[in-house]
């Protein structure tokens, strides 16, 4: 993996929870790498679950149609089952990067997973909320993350720069492709330019997520929502008439969703660079 720390690095000090170069890694980066943080053996039982689920929702008609099911890429929420993850985050340390990374007090994150369906597409660069509004995001692989089942592609450094949509595809800046072993851990800011990737295997591969939009959850428990199922939302794509009309036209012919996009930037539609 590149730009990798090991967990035993990553656990604070009394004197401080983020060494100088760490901090100065992530302020040129935009992210940082630490391995081994969560029990493998946990999060092998909790991705049977996700799949098991996700099948059971496909099969049972519950799935909803469009919202990222064409694309290949989903929201999901890992349900209460999966606070395993989060209290290995606080006894790692990595909570305590997060906060001293943060330019505001955070509270409980959100709580979240992609899942990338297999057969997935390329998803479209783009950074997460608003550009202006930077917030800080913790990935955890929940199995082994490479190029074969979609690891993320990034663009380090692009955080230092306000980009517009265009200025990417001309410019055509650096990209890198992290690959993450299961239990590793990727904190990185959501200014920083990346994409999901497409899965060529034969499983769904879930990538949680946690992140302090806004500060973090308004929930007084975030792992209560849904009633603490398993659930799969729509991610980028709207679920509808119009919304499974756009993702279906995306997949069909990329470049045309490229154009399109382009052409959104250059018109300058909103701070929001989510496209």
């Amino acid at each position: 993996m590149e730009s990798t720390h090991a967990a035993s690095n990553a656990a604070p000090s009394a004197a401080g929870p983020l060494t100088e170069a760490l901090r100065r890694e992530f302020a040129e980066k935009g992210y940082l790498t630490f391995e081994g943080v969560v029990d493998k053996a946990r999060l092998t039982d909790l991705t049977a679950n996700i799949r098991r689920e996700f099948e059971a929702a496909r099969a049972s008609g519950r799935l909803f149609s469009g919202g990222g099911t064409v694309h290949g890429h989903l929201n999901c929420f890992p349900g209460a089952e999966s606070r395993f993850v989060y209290a290995a985050l606080a006894d790692r340390g990595i909570l305590d990067v997060v906060r001293a990374l943060s330019s505001r007090p955070i509270r409980l994150p959100n709580i979240g997973c992609n899942f990338n369906l297999p057969g997935s597409n390329p998803q479209n660069e783009h950074v997460d909320g608003y550009a202006a509004e930077p917030f800080l995001v913790v990935n955890v692989a929940a199995v082994d993350t490479g190029l074969a089942n979609g690891a993320m592609e990034i663009f380090p450094a692009s955080h230092r720069r306000s980009y517009k949509y265009w200025q990417l595809v001309v410019e055509k800046p650096e990209r890198k492709r992290p690959v993450m072993k299961q239990g590793d851990v990727l904190v990185r800011t959501s200014a920083l330019w990346h994409r999901g990737m497409a899965n060529h295997t034969e499983q769904g591969r879930p990538m949680l997520a946690f992140s302090w939009e806004d500060g973090g959850s308004a929930e007084a428990d975030p792992y209560a929502i849904h009633g603490g199922r398993i659930t799969f939302l729509p991610n980028r794509h709207r679920t509808d008439w119009a919304g499974r009309l756009r993702e279906r036209a995306f997949v069909a012919a990329p470049r045309l969703g490229t154009a399109f996009l382009v052409v959104q930037s250059l018109l300058d539609r909103g701070p929001k660079a989510d496209p």
